[in-house]
């Protein structure tokens, strides 16, 4: 189809305009404008894109505040293998290594991840996407973890997409890795290595008057070694609407006015390191060669969270206005934004503001060696991070 839609531009710029009788031209019929070199080069990278393989550099940096327990920062590299096959489809085959950093060093983990995968485009209106993935890490845990889902778009203005997986939870050391007590209750044993499993629906509405819906529900369970089965529940979603938008090729080509509200809660409240804390009872310290002998139980109460490592509330709420951007000031280079402010409120805080910025940049986005670059920071729920991602994408 590409191809054809190749030669048939390539026909019409060889083309003279054709003339009526050789009489002058009305209003209603004026003579077909020819198509420019530059348009025909545009759609020679368009169709190179959607039809050659690719080689990525990886490369992530994440970063969190909190105290030493909960501050986890990593810096991931890897390579991906994106390739082409028939009409519509890619298989992906990429590794990636991780580096995790506790505060001052306390701690230092690794994992290395390898994954296999493909998305393809059955019709003009199904696509699907898989994935499946194994990591091991430097203190000999493994783990699996994969993705299904399947868009579906029912008409010009609805799409939904349903879809199940299972991720690591990489908010402290002991939810992404795990760690081994030496004493306490967990003496011996492995305490952590979180996994989200969810199962998801996500949809998006084009209403008239360039206005929109979009929202997003998920059910599931988190699940590690020694931290127990959490159940959670979460949904969310809001109204936009597109103040300005235009072809993909304009320097402002989307403005996006909405607002965006949600909602997550958990069985228990996992935030805890009861057996695994770095920090006692009393607030003290507790060196590696001593962990588990913190003095804190492991199990959630009403006044004690569980061993998990991970944010976990009763109740979550959320409300935000979000504003987006995106356009190509170039033909290489492409860039989006995004802001959120708000306010939020969860079980054992006050209600509190709530802020977070997105942010990315293609470099040479067209050419055979792009640089796609991403930024992502917010202070949702009890701490802030941050995520920054490089890409080096090279087409053969």
């Amino acid at each position: 189809m590409h191809r054809l839609l190749l030669a048939l531009v390539l026909g019409l710029g060889a083309a003279p305009p054709a003339r009526a009788q050789q009489q002058p031209p009305t209003p209603e019929a004026e003579e077909p404008r020819p198509v420019t070199p530059e348009e025909i080069a545009k759609l020679r990278r368009e169709i190179e894109h959607e039809t050659r393989s690719s080689l990525e550099l990886l490369f992530d940096g994440h970063g969190e505040d909190g105290d030493v327990n909960n501050e986890l920062s990593f810096l991931r590299y890897g390579a991906r293998l994106n390739v082409k096959r028939g009409s519509g489809t890619t298989f992906h085959l990429s590794v990636r290594h991780t580096p995790y950093a506790m505060q001052d060093d306390v701690i230092r983990e690794s994992g290395l991840n390898f994954a296999l995968g493909a998305a393809s485009k059955r019709s003009e209106r199904v696509e699907y996407q898989w994935e499946l993935a194994a990591t091991r890490f430097s203190n000999d845990a493994w783990s699996v973890t994969g993705l299904l889902s399947v868009s579906v778009q029912a008409n010009d203005g609805f799409r939904y997409t349903i879809g199940a997986s299972r991720s690591h939870v990489e908010e402290s050391m002991l939810s992404a890795v795990g760690l081994l007590p030496v004493e306490g209750p967990f003496a011996g044993a492995r305490v952590g290595t979180v996994t989200d499993n969810r199962a998801t629906v996500a949809l998006s509405w084009q209403l008239p008057a360039q206005f929109d819906v979009i929202g997003q529900a998920a059910l599931g369970a988190r699940t590690g070694s020694n931290v127990g089965t959490n159940a959670f529940a979460r949904a969310g979603g809001g109204p936009g609407w597109n103040a300005v938008a235009r072809s993909p090729d304009s320097p402002i080509s989307l403005v996006r006015l909405g607002a965006w509200f949600e909602y997550f809660g958990f069985a228990d409240d996992r935030l805890g390191y009861g057996g695994a804390s770095l920090i006692d009872s009393r607030g003290q310290p507790v060196p590696p060669e001593a962990l588990g002998s913190d003095g804190i139980p492991p199990e959630p109460s009403p006044t004690n969270p569980g061993v998990g490592g991970y944010f976990s509330p009763a109740s979550f709420f959320g409300a935000l206005l979000r504003l987006e951007l995106r356009g190509r000031p170039s033909a290489s280079v492409e860039y989006s934004f995004s802001g959120s402010l708000g306010t939020q409120s969860f079980t054992g805080s006050d209600r509190r503001g709530a802020a977070g910025v997105a942010a990315s940049l293609t470099l040479n986005r067209g050419g055979r060696v792009s640089l796609p670059l991403a930024f992502h920071w917010d202070d949702y729920g009890p701490f802030t991070q941050y995520l920054f991602q490089a890409r080096l994408v090279v087409l053969f």
